[in-house]
């Protein structure tokens, strides 16, 4: 494990990020849970010139297993040379069928894992988060 005393400076810039950046609007509506949320490009728009200003690249790499599921790491590079990677995040899409999942759900899935991760490695949250129904909890069996 890297250690963080060895980011130095990336770990300062990452700090001015966050006392300026704010929570990304809820701006689009997910019919299927009839929720709000901050779709990836307003995301990207929000965060791309602090990041910038401060120094900060952030990429991100996707792949896919043998088993179809997607998976998405975000990593922030400061112009020092030091950076940080999140963990990998595995998603399985959507399938239709006996026919697998099709580009779509593909390119969802793919849409989703990396908004949660810049979200999670910045430490913001949409307002109006649309996993809220997703960590509901249920109702008592009895």
């Amino acid at each position: 494990m890297e250690k963080m005393e060895d980011k130095k400076n990336l770990v300062k810039a990452l700090l001015e990020v966050q006392n300026e950046i704010e929570n990304p609007k809820s701006s689009e509506v997910n019919p299927y849970y009839r929720s709000k949320y901050a779709p990836l490009p307003h995301i990207l728009n929000l965060i791309r010139p602090l990041l910038n200003k401060h120094g900060l690249v952030l990429y991100q790499d996707v792949g896919s297993t043998k088993d179809g599921e997607i998976c998405v790491r975000t990593h922030l590079i400061h112009e020092s040379g030091e950076s940080l990677t999140t963990s990998p995040l595995y998603m399985k899409p959507e399938s239709k069928g006996n026919k697998g999942s099709t580009p779509q759900a593909m390119g969802s899935a793919i849409t989703y894992a990396r908004r949660y991760q810049i979200l999670a490695l910045l430490g913001i949250a949409s307002e109006d988060d649309d996993a809220n129904l997703a960590s509901r909890p249920g109702r008592p069996t009895r």
